[in-house]
């Protein structure tokens, strides 16, 4: 049973996180998509303006925005594992879709479905993974998720550097029919079923998920569970008790929380930082390097195939997320931002500086399939940028998306998901829709600068807001939220139970 115990956990986040890979892989799409349709030379069917091009990276966050804030709201009745399953469906159709595009219009409403389905996705893949695991393990499974994510994004570019783009779309909507069959297998969350009034099936869950084990070998844990949900039920009841509400007015507060839940510090507070937290991820630097990833190689003329250097900057996100995951652990989140956040901004700088020098004041459409003939101090800038990918995946990029699912309640966690979710993806739309507008009047260099100035504004903000939560159980992480304790900056070792 020691063995399993932590092995059921890894397997149910693992199904999961086939949805994180679907998202990273549309996300990749993207990139590839952009340079075929750019091309003036090439035979495609559709061919993209600069306007047009700044909405193709624009689309997907704007509608997944709109779907994250509503993820919590739409996919809480039916259950985590319920929802996970159902958007395997219109994922499958997005990629069909696209194959047999043929028009502008036919990439821009399938990207609108895309995104919204992946804004759908958000809120229960987050919660789920907080709430199948325990705290020891949870740092390093909720780093998964965006280790998956930017996993997927890598194998999109792979793929879309050996075939067209349609048929890359096609050979890509396989995942979501392996994800449909996969997440039948794993149990509903027990959290979910607890606040859904069936402790029955919690407690089958949570057995399944500590080893596959009976439900008799995990009673003290459901016990606890259930202590947790009954002193949640009894402090609403008691609100609205005490505001003179009627009896059926208390017992729906009593089931859902009512409005009101939403407007207290402890929700408002982790909202808070977990909002500021994506906005400022969105303008470091990172996701714009990864939409204009091709554009923005051939514009730096770095010494090798532009295409290449995409998988390259792929790789370096993936083993950045990778290494996030391994030493999350033991250095706690916090540490780990701060150094992390630091690197960036110096990669950022320097990036400035090395364009500002060598006169690169704009971005180049006009060589992305022409190889520069290479020179040795054009190593310095794709050195600079696989280094901004590496260094932004330790940590910024993973940081929300690890912290997400534990500051918030369990009554409050899949809309706080959603909202927060919600203002990733506006930030990443506005970052992408403004980042041509800003090589026009900032230009090249003056972009870097400017996402140099943001990284130090988010160092700044981390050390005095953040608190470290590795290894803190949830409900250690939502009293802090209450203002009822204060969590300390260590990071809580405790070993692993029999």
């Amino acid at each position: 049973m020691t063995n399993a115990r932590p092995l059921s956990q890894i397997l149910a986040v693992l199904v999961k996180n086939l949805l994180a890979l679907q998202v990273g892989m549309s996300l990749g799409f993207v990139t590839i998509l952009i340079p075929p349709l750019t091309d003036v030379k090439s035979n495609e069917e559709i061919h993209l303006d600069e306007s047009q091009t700044s909405w193709i990276s624009a689309i997907l966050p704007i509608t997944s925005m709109t779907g994250s804030v509503l993820s919590g709201l739409v996919t809480e009745p039916f259950g985590r594992k319920r929802s996970m399953i159902f958007l395997t469906i219109p994922s499958l159709m997005t990629w069909i879709i696209f194959y047999f595009s043929t028009e502008m219009w036919h990439i821009f409403a399938t990207l609108t479905l895309q995104g919204l389905t992946n804004g759908f996705i958000e809120a229960p893949i987050l919660a789920y993974v907080s709430e199948v695991t325990e705290p020891h393990l949870r740092g390093v499974l909720s780093a998964t998720t965006t280790l998956c994510t930017i996993l997927g994004v890598f194998l999109e570019f792979i793929v879309g550097s050996f075939l067209h783009w349609k048929v890359a779309a096609l050979a890509t909507g396989a995942l979501p029919i392996i994800a449909f069959f996969l997440l039948l297998t794993i149990p509903e969350s027990p959290h979910w079923l607890m606040s859904h009034n069936k402790p029955e099936e919690a407690q089958k869950s949570l057995g399944w998920l500590r080893g596959w084990t009976t439900s008799e070998n995990v009673e003290e844990e459901f016990q606890e569970l259930r202590k947790h949900f009954n002193k949640n039920l009894s402090d609403i009841e008691n609100s609205a008790l005490e505001d003179g509400h009627s009896t059926v007015i208390s017992l729906i507060e009593a089931q859902t929380g009512g409005i009101k839940i939403y407007l207290k510090k402890s929700f408002l507070w982790p909202l808070s930082l977990t909002t500021f937290l994506f906005v400022w991820s969105g303008f470091a630097g990172i996701l714009t390097l990864q939409t204009y990833g091709v554009i923005i190689f051939a514009t730096l003329e770095v010494p090798i195939d532009n295409y290449f250097a995409t998988v390259l900057l792929g790789c370096c996100q993936f083993l950045g997320s990778l290494l996030c995951m391994c030493i999350v652990r033991c250095l706690g989140k916090r540490i780990l931002a701060l150094t992390s956040v630091s690197g960036l901004c110096i990669c950022n700088l320097c990036l400035g500086v090395y364009a500002y020098v060598n006169r690169i004041m704009h971005l180049d459409f006009t060589n992305v399939n022409t190889q520069s003939t290479p020179e040795g101090h054009q190593w310095i800038p794709f050195f600079l940028i696989i280094m901004l990918a590496f260094v932004g995946s330790c940590g910024p990029r993973n940081l929300p998306w690890t912290i997400i699912g534990e500051v918030f309640s369990n009554d409050t966690r899949g809309v706080g998901c959603g909202f927060a979710v919600g203002a990733f993806y506006l930030s990443t739309f506005v970052a992408n829709k403004v980042y041509l507008n800003m090589d026009s009047t900032l230009t090249f260099p003056g972009i870097y600068w400017a996402y140099a100035c943001i990284c130090f504004v988010g160092l700044a903000a981390l050390y005095f807001a953040l608190p470290e939560t590795e290894g803190k159980s949830l409900e250690e992480i939502s009293e802090h939220f209450r203002g009822n304790v204060k969590l300390n900056n260590k990071v809580k070792r405790r070993a692993t139970k029999a």
